[in-house]
C-alpha cells in the first residue's frame, strides 16, 4: 500500500520535527544558555533579537502557533525521508535516522549557522561551533525519531512505489 508510507512519513515528520524543537530548546535556552547567552561572549545582536527587541521570537510569544508550524515543517522533512528512504542505510531503522541526520545537518545546520547567526549577528565562531554540536544531538532526535516512527525499511521494489 503505498500512500500508507506517505502518511507515515507526513506523521512520523510532524512528531519528529516537534520533538526535536523540545530538545533545541532544552539544549539552547537551558542547558547551554549560560554559555550561549552571556555578554561577555555573545554578540550584543543575538542577545537583542532573542530576548530585548519587540517583537519577540514567535517561540517566546505564542509557543502553540510555533509548534504547530514547527509540525508543517516536520511534514515536510517526513516527505523528504520518504522520498530518499530508498537510498538510506538500510542495517537498521537507527543508521537510516542516522544518514537522514546527517543530511540534515549538512544542507541546514551549516548554512543556519553561517548565514543567520555568525554572518547576520555576529556570533563568535566558537559559540557556531558549539551550536553546530548542539545540532548534531537535535538531529539525530528528529532523524532517529522520524526513522523509527516510519518504521521497517521498504524493500527495493517497493521503493518504485
Amino acid at each position: 500500500m503505498p500512500e500508507n508510507k506517505w502518511i507515515r512519513g507526513l506523521l512520523g515528520g510532524a512528531v519528529a520535527f516537534v520533538v526535536a524543537n523540545v530538545v533545541s530548546n532544552v539544549l539552547f535556552f537551558r542547558l547551554f544558555s549560560g554559555v550561549l547567552f552571556d555578554p561577555a561572549h555573545q554578540s550584543e545582536k543575538v542577545i537583542a533579537v532573542l530576548f530585548e527587541m519587540e517583537p519577540l521570537p514567535i517561540m517566546f510569544s505564542n509557543g502553540l502557533l510555533y509548534l504547530a508550524i514547527a509540525a508543517g515543517i516536520g511534514m515536510v522533512h517526513g516527505l523528504v525521508f520518504v522520498y530518499i528512504e530508498p537510498v538510506l542505510p538500510h542495517r537498521n531503522v537507527v543508521s537510516r535516522g542516522v544518514a537522514f541526520a546527517a543530511i540534515l545537518w549538512g544542507l541546514m545546520a551549516l548554512y543556519f549557522e553561517f548565514h543567520v547567526p555568525f554572518n547576520m549577528f555576529g556570533e563568535p565562531v566558537l559559540i557556531v561551533v558549539l551550536e553546530l554540536l548542539l545540532w548534531v544531538i537535535v538531529l539525530l532526535t528528529e532523524g532517529i525519531l522520524l526513522s523509527l516512527l516510519f518504521g521497517k525499511q521498504r524493500s527495493t521494489a517497493g521503493a518504485q512505489g
